[in-house]
C-alpha cells in the first residue's frame, strides 16, 4: 500500500496517541488503541457507497503505525487506493485526506513539543 511515513524524535506512545486523536477529531471510525499497541485503523466512508457513488463517496481505509528506530520514531500511514470501486477521481480523494491527516498528525507533534525531522512518501 502506498503511503506517508514521518520522522520525529517524540516517543512512540506519545506519537501513536496524537495520531489517533487527530483521526478522531478528523471524523474517521478507528480501532481501539491500548498500552502496547503499535497501529490502529482509521477509516472513513462506507464500501457499498463507495460501489454505487463511485468517486464522489470513496472510502478511505488507513493502517497507521508507530515504529522506534535507535535515531528517530516513525510514523507511517498507509492509504487504500480504490481504483475498482471510485476509479482516478476516487483515489485523488482518497490521497487527499490521507494529506489531511498526515498533516494535522504532524501539527500535533509540534504542538507536543516534537519536531519532525524527515517527511517521505512511499
Amino acid at each position: 500500500m502506498p503511503g506517508v511515513k514521518l520522522l520525529t524524535k517524540l516517543d512512540p506512545p506519545t506519537c501513536l496517541k496524537i495520531a489517533w486523536r487527530s483521526a478522531q477529531n478528523l471524523g474517521y471510525s478507528l480501532t481501539p488503541i491500548e498500552e502496547c499497541s503499535k497501529r490502529f485503523t482509521a477509516t472513513k466512508g462506507n464500501l457499498l457507497m463507495s460501489a454505487l457513488a463511485g468517486s464522489l463517496a470513496p472510502r478511505c481505509h488507513f493502517e497507521i503505525a508507530v515504529e522506534a528506530y535507535p535515531d528517530a520514531v516513525e510514523v507511517m500511514l498507509e492509504r487504500n487506493t480504490p481504483w475498482l470501486t471510485s476509479g482516478a477521481g476516487g483515489v485523488t480523494k482518497v490521497n487527499r485526506q490521507a494529506e489531511e491527516l498526515m498533516q494535522s498528525i504532524a501539527c500535533a507533534i509540534e504542538k507536543a513539543g516534537g519536531a519532525i525531522l524527515e517527511r517521505k512518501e512511499f
